[in-house]
């Protein structure tokens, strides 16, 4: 492969950003009940005593954020639009929640950061109940109709957030509201979610004529634990169509580009020994929040504060999957790591963005990379316990301060490229160096289906 060594250059018209969504940094305050709302005061144990975090609704606070992120360098900022505030009782729009919203894309114009908008991550209003309501397709459509006529200067849509993962973690699953399980449950809710995004990617495309629509698919990419095993290796490809791609491939002619949330791959092998289920009762479900037997990490891989392993080949292989199945453009939506030392970021933007260095150069069209998250935020049922962001914010105080890996982010942004010798000597640690070549050299010239 031609390439300088030493530097690692993005086309100009690549673009960096980070992603968040609202129910994770607005806080509490203002009029929202959402089905999330619910379940927290269900489980007063998840939030802790006094904790806001980012405070995103308060005037002012978002901005402020948007700052430092301009400040970063970022260029795209993805955010939600949380339907339980815009529409708080059926048919009720309130237009308070609607100037909100204003107040933060306009912001974000203002620091020629281009907005990236979900119309529904996860959330749902109380009145509307779950995604095995029937009625729920034609009142997203009404909804997602609202949000077009009233931001029509954004021009980047993602329709929902990770559908496999709700249908997973909600109705398959007893982690995530509904908390239905069984297999009609999740059989409707599935259908409904795609006929939901269908409707609504044809209001935004008939009134916002420039838009581009997509989902943000969640992957959490698999490979057999013994590559020359004919049964694993079908096992694999079964586990990882199951899990993503066949949403994708359902919607495929109603996707502009396809979204991409990866964090994380796995081994899987046919040692039914290995057959384990999650307990609710944890505090940490993840990883791997599954029923799948043979879900294994590598030994001696770094994983992240929530146990997800850090490999950067696997994110090489799906987005080439991705890439010759669809041949659509790709935009990483999100990608990042659970990291209250901050120890780890460093290490995995730089060998993640790498990966992704690489495939664009045998082709693969992917078009911006967000990395998850810009700020610390409410990790679902983790509380504010598990730390993302390239901003740390206390949950208590709403205290803010730029990690150290934001500035690694923020000389790829300004070099619009990698200076590999000088990223891994300036912000990696120890080990880490030595780990980091061995790692980028072998994504740069060696990487094979059977290794890391």
């Amino acid at each position: 492969m031609d390439h300088n060594p030493d530097f690692l250059s993005f086309p100009h018209h690549f673009k960096f950003g980070t992603s968040v969504s609202s129910f994770q940094v607005e806080g509490n305050t203002g009029v929202r009940k959402s089905d999330w709302d619910v379940f927290l005061a269900q489980h007063p144990n998840i939030v802790g005593k006094g904790e806001v975090g980012p405070q995103w609704w308060q005037k002012g606070k978002a901005e402020e954020d948007i700052d430092r992120l301009a400040e970063l360098g970022m260029q795209v900022q993805r955010l939600s639009f949380e339907w339980a505030r815009i529409e708080p009782e059926e048919g009720n729009i309130n237009h308070d929640a609607i100037k909100r919203y204003r107040e933060i894309i306009d912001h974000l114009h203002k620091r020629k950061i281009v907005p990236m908008v979900t119309i529904n991550h996860y959330t749902l209003p109380h009145w509307i109940g779950n995604w095995e309501n029937p009625k729920i397709v034609p009142a997203f459509e009404k909804y997602t109709s609202v949000v077009a006529h009233e931001f029509g200067d954004v021009t980047t849509w993602l329709t929902l957030n990770e559908p496999a993962g709700l249908i997973e973690l909600g109705y398959l699953l007893p982690i995530f509201p509904p908390r239905y399980v069984g297999l009609r449950s999740a059989f409707v809710a599935r259908q409904h979610m795609l006929q939901a995004h269908k409707k609504a990617y044809f209001v935004l495309k008939k009134i916002i004529s420039r838009s581009e629509v997509s989902i943000a698919f969640d992957f959490r990419w698999y490979r057999p634990e013994d590559p020359h095993d004919f049964f694993e290796k079908k096992y694999a490809d079964v586990v990882n169509y199951l899990a993503g791609l066949n949403y994708v491939e359902a919607l495929k002619d109603t996707l502009d580009f396809i979204g991409c949330n990866y964090y994380a791959g796995y081994f899987l092998n046919l040692d039914f020994s290995k057959l384990h289920f999650p307990s609710t009762r944890s505090r940490s479900l993840i990883p791997p929040k599954t029923i799948l037997f043979g879900e294994v990490r590598k030994p001696g891989a770094y994983v992240s504060d929530m146990g997800a392993p850090i490999v950067p080949g696997f994110f090489i292989e799906l987005l080439r999957i991705l890439w010759k199945r669809f041949h659509k453009p790709i935009i990483i939506t999100e990608n990042g790591i659970a990291d209250r030392r901050d120890y780890h970021r460093s290490f995995y933007l730089l060998t993640h963005l790498v990966a992704l260095w690489r495939v664009m150069q045998e082709g693969v069209d992917v078009r911006q990379y967000l990395a998850w998250s810009s700020v610390d935020n409410l990790e679902w049922e983790e509380g504010y316990n598990e730390e993302f962001g390239i901003i740390h914010v206390d949950a208590l105080t709403g205290e803010r301060t730029i990690r150290e890996s934001a500035y690694l982010y923020k000389d790829i942004i300004k070099a619009r490229g990698i200076a590999i010798n000088d990223m891994v000597s300036k912000y990696l640690t120890g080990e880490q160096k030595e780990n980091a070549d061995l790692l980028i050299q072998h994504l740069l010239t060696k990487h094979k289906l059977d290794t890391m």
